[in-house]
């Protein structure tokens, strides 16, 4: 491939999350009608709908998907259109965490779409490629034309004050997006009684809160460490990382989705569908499991970028530059 045809790539896909980007960043602000809709007077009203319900949960959700993919892809989508440095590895680290989260979902999605849909099967080999197509052969497929010889040589090395993290290396990367996704994971379970996993038990309402609270400022610090490659941060990440994911795996097991939602007190309605869900304690270890554990191996693997200042290069990364801040560029 060519700079030429790497570039007429690049302006495309910068206008493809522009426009993603500005069609998520309306649709935030607008998803908050819906809990109008639900709420008592509205058309999709039902008893129990508000704050711990799954519907209010999910509603919250999805507001703050629409605004992290706006928060993301229109800087990401400039970025591409003005041809900066940085957008290479940022890129391929979200790219490699579509892998991580998708396929998990993929068969999550497939497995109660098959169980409940009882779908025919020309239904069921569509869904199937559509899937492929989403959550494995179009991440691939781009990964592997970010990591083209041509893509770096059209790239400017000035221009964005995001240079900087594209600088980082590919996993130190991935670890940041894990710990942003983290982040949210822990606002999103204050919406369902504060719940959170302690080793086959779920501490729940004010005990909860308290965990996730300072789980996420935890996380607001991790952020910053692990942009600095500070060893600390490294450490505190893997240690916190395998237990709980241990502790979330072990906790869904000995639980299992009936007692779950008893323990949310999910308004019947909700309670009635979520029980016709067939997922056992062990699917949903397997399912949430694959990228936990993967995540886990990726911080793990990221340790050799956490050296001291004047020991490492950075490997992995084609800008590199040694990160000795008395070294001259």
């Amino acid at each position: 491939m060519n700079e030429k045809t790497a570039s007429s790539i690049l302006t495309f896909i910068g206008f493809a999350l522009l426009l993603i980007g500005i069609v998520a960043a309306f649709y935030g602000p607008l998803e908050i009608y819906c809990y109008y809709l639900f709420s008592e007077g509205g058309p999709f009203h039902y008893e129990g709908f508000g704050f711990g319900s799954l519907m209010f949960g999910s509603i919250t959700l999805q507001i703050f998907g629409y605004y992290a993919i706006a928060w993301v892809f229109l800087p990401l989508g400039f970025g591409h259109l003005k041809k900066q440095r940085w957008i290479r590895n940022v890129a391929v680290s979200l790219l490699y965490g579509w892998f991580i989260t998708g396929i998990p979902i993929l068969l999550m999605v497939l497995w109660i779409f098959i169980s409940t849909k009882k779908p025919s099967l020309p239904a069921l080999w569509l869904s199937v490629v559509i899937s492929f197509l989403l959550y494995t052969a179009i991440p691939a497929l781009l990964i592997k034309f970010y990591k083209t010889k041509s893509v770096p040589l059209v790239l400017k090395q000035k221009g964005s004050a995001l240079n900087t993290l594209g600088n980082l290396p590919i996993p130190v990367l991935m670890m940041v997006f894990i710990e942003v996704a983290y982040f949210f994971v822990f606002h999103m379970l204050l919406f369902f009684r504060g719940i959170f996993p302690f080793f086959g038990h779920w501490l729940i309402n004010l005990r909860g809160f308290y965990v996730n609270s300072a789980s996420i400022l935890l996380f607001i610090s991790l952020i910053i460490g692990t942009v600095k490659l500070s060893r600390w941060a490294w450490r505190v990440l893997t240690a916190y990382s395998a237990l709980f994911t241990g502790s979330l795996l072990i906790t869904l097991y000995r639980t299992g989705i009936p007692k779950l939602i008893e323990l949310l007190h999910f308004p019947q309605k909700e309670a009635d569908a979520l029980m016709n869900i067939p997922l056992k304690g062990f699917h949903l270890c397997f399912i949430i499991g694959i990228p936990l554990l993967v995540s886990l191996g990726v911080i793990v693997h990221s340790r050799r970028y956490f050296q001291s200042w004047h020991e490492t290069r950075l490997p992995g990364n084609e800008f590199g530059k040694l990160r000795n801040p008395q070294e001259k560029n």
